[in-house]
């Protein structure tokens, strides 16, 4: 079975993205109207769930369902809303099959529902008009007939309007007989199942509806555990709790876009035996390999030198006569400096160098510098016209003060 998460907001995705039980999120309007401080009514406004979307679309690739009530009970409307909810990236929807306004499902006996004319007249508006979204009808009939026969029937009815799949939402009580009944009833009919099983959690957890069911909605869990928490705590307690702001601030900052980088390779002086570096097949294949990571290499080498690569759009060849130094190597690169970033290292850096070349700022390998320099281009060419062309990438980092990464 397959679990769809209630995500409060997009700071979950740091916590459930990386988790194999999250096989995607469920936006709950009964939780977004709790966020927001308005009753659970359709009061807030279809287009918070586009923009929830549309930011939660650029966090994850993982299946957004949004929950959308019952779309107003108004075919027209209800076609806008879901065009727009998969144009910023939602993948399936739930239409509920109650009358406008909303009373949550967790108090059966207050609902009132669509006729499955309605129902389905809502249903088929909306897959005709989004065929590619997939839509799922939240079937609420069982709570309120009790009739598994009915319920099974109108499910049935509800797929030949066009649905993709049902919810048989079960909300009363945690006596599940009629439920699985139901779902049993149309799972031998070959039909998508889900449940939402806010009153029956340990019977999902302990198995019961492994093979009833295709996907469980765990809604609400979230935004209920974090207000459970956050109602044990006051003022006083809250101060006593060590404050991690810079996990925050780490979280902040992980969102911001770094582009590609250009790799600078410098080899244009000569090995000890008169040899360049960057002539040998092995060194050269050694960066190209990398090449998946950046935008383009450029390859600094002697105007003797002999490159075993040629030329591409990704791959530049710079040649330096007479080099007087490291910084005076890399001056020749700057007019292929393209990108927003850029990585500077030595031909010659070792297993460990390679290993690390997106480190921030100058890496070393404990007290020794391993010939890895990561800035941004601007600092880059800030920095090589207001030092002695002579000088070391070291000497030059040092005198700007760039920061360094040292992993022992």
């Amino acid at each position: 079975m397959k679990y769809y998460v209630e995500l409060p907001e997009l700071w979950a995705t740091e916590f459930l993205e990386n988790d194999p039980d999250c096989a995607g999120y469920w936006v709950s309007s009964l939780t977004q109207s709790w966020q927001k401080g308005y009753p659970d009514n359709c009061t807030v406004p279809w287009t918070n769930y586009v923009d929830v979307v549309r930011r939660l679309r650029l966090h994850s690739d993982k299946k957004i369902i949004v929950d959308v009530d019952m779309l107003y009970n108004e075919p027209s409307i209800a076609a806008t809303v879901a065009r727009e909810l998969y144009a910023a990236g939602c993948n399936t929807i739930v239409v509920e099959s109650k009358r406008f306004p909303k009373v949550n499902s967790l108090t059966p006996d207050s609902m009132v529902l669509s006729t499955p004319e309605e129902f389905c007249r809502l249903l088929n508006k909306v897959k005709t008009t989004v065929p590619e979204l997939e839509v799922i009808a939240r079937n609420e009939y069982l709570a309120t007939t009790k009739d598994v026969d009915v319920t099974a029937r109108i499910a049935k009815r509800a797929l030949h309007a066009g649905a993709d799949g049902v919810v048989i939402h079960w909300g009363g009580d945690s006596n599940t007989e009629l439920l699985k009944k139901t779902l049993k009833k149309l799972k031998a009919d070959g039909i998508q199942t889900g449940i939402i099983p806010t009153k029956y959690l340990d019977q999902v957890v302990d198995g019961d509806f492994e093979d009833l069911a295709d996907f469980s909605i765990l809604g609400n869990i979230c935004s209920s555990y974090i207000r459970h928490i956050f109602s044990q705590q006051s003022v006083s307690s809250l101060l006593k709790i060590p404050c991690e702001f810079k996990s925050i601030l780490d979280r902040v900052n992980s969102h911001e876009p770094t582009g590609h980088s250009t790799l600078i390779v410098l080899g244009a002086k000569k090995a000890k035996d008169g040899s360049y570096l960057l002539s040998d097949n092995e060194t050269v294949a050694r960066f190209t390999e990398k090449l998946k990571n950046y935008y383009s290499i450029v390859f600094v080498i002697g105007d003797d030198a002999n490159m075993p690569v040629s030329e591409t759009n990704n791959i530049h060849i710079v040649q330096v006569s007479d080099s007087l130094g490291e910084v005076h190597s890399l001056t020749a690169a700057m007019e292929l400096l393209n990108t927003e970033n850029v990585t500077v290292t030595y031909a010659d850096i070792d297993s460990f160098g390679l290993a690390n070349m997106d480190k921030r700022g100058l890496l070393f390998n404990g007290d020794v510098y391993s010939g890895v320099m990561n800035v941004s281009a601007d600092v880059l060419l800030s920095m090589v016209t207001s030092v002695d062309p002579t000088a070391s990438i070291l000497e030059m980092a040092s005198i700007n003060n760039v920061k360094s990464t040292v992993i022992n």
